[in-house]
């Protein structure tokens, strides 16, 4: 006597399986769901509802390209089920914002992440980071970068003036003379850069700004071909 079950306890031990996996899918318990309708397929690999099934819990889960092939695979083993047409459209359109998705995401990474592959003009993105440190490295898709470095030059900007201001308060005026109105006196302006605390932050100023001119002269030249000039 034969201990191979029969194709009727197949069938059943299918539908039985299914049941299950349909009652954890209503209770938002989709892997294991997942595991009981795979077992299914393993019994019968032509079984259009498990397929079915196994489609609506990938694209339950946001898997498009998987449930796109369990819908076309239903659809192979039992194509009078009109359904399959409309699943197999939305799996698509879900495979499509998930590929959609994906591309942006990479984008911004790349963007966030380092130099983007778009070739730049290293002439233009040292002029850009001349007029203000951090925008050729804006340019050049080094998005972080370029914010820290303009951060940093308002930052730095923002002492140096602050410790220029206290350094010509602290200094006496000199005498004017009463048909004279306010002058601007240069060479208070130039000690006072050049003395105490404010030294340091014109240092620091001048050492950000040289770096973010050659730093984004250099990246944009890395994606120059051999044939570019770099000319803006």
């Amino acid at each position: 006597m034969s201990d191979e079950p029969t194709l009727s306890e197949i069938q059943n031990r299918i539908r039985e399986l299914l049941g299950r996996a349909t009652l954890l899918r209503a209770r938002g318990e989709r892997r294991e769901a997942l595991q009981l309708t795979q077992q299914a397929i393993d019994l019968d690999e032509r079984s259009w509802e498990a397929h079915e099934l196994m489609g609506d819990l990938h694209l339950d889960m946001g898997r498009g390209d998987l449930a796109l092939e369990n819908y076309r695979r239903a659809r192979e083993l039992n194509q009078s089920r009109g359904v399959l047409e409309e699943k197999i459209g939305r799996a698509a359109l879900a495979r499509a914002a998930r590929q959609r998705a994906a591309s942006m995401s990479e984008a911004l990474l790349e963007g966030m992440g380092g130099p983007s592959t778009v070739k730049r003009k290293p002439g233009l993105a040292a002029v850009l980071s001349l007029i203000v440190p951090g925008l050729g490295q804006l340019y050049n898709g080094e998005v972080i970068k370029g914010f820290i470095m303009a951060a940093l030059f308002i930052a730095l900007f923002g002492l140096t003036a602050v410790a220029l201001r206290a350094h010509i308060a602290a200094t006496p005026a000199s005498a004017q003379g009463i048909l004279y109105g306010p002058r601007v006196d240069i060479g208070r302006i130039v000690s006072g850069l050049f003395s105490g605390l404010s030294a340091v932050w014109v240092v620091l100023l001048a050492c950000l700004w040289i770096y973010s001119i050659a730093d984004a002269g250099i990246r944009a030249s890395k994606t120059m071909t051999s044939d570019s000039t770099g000319l803006v």
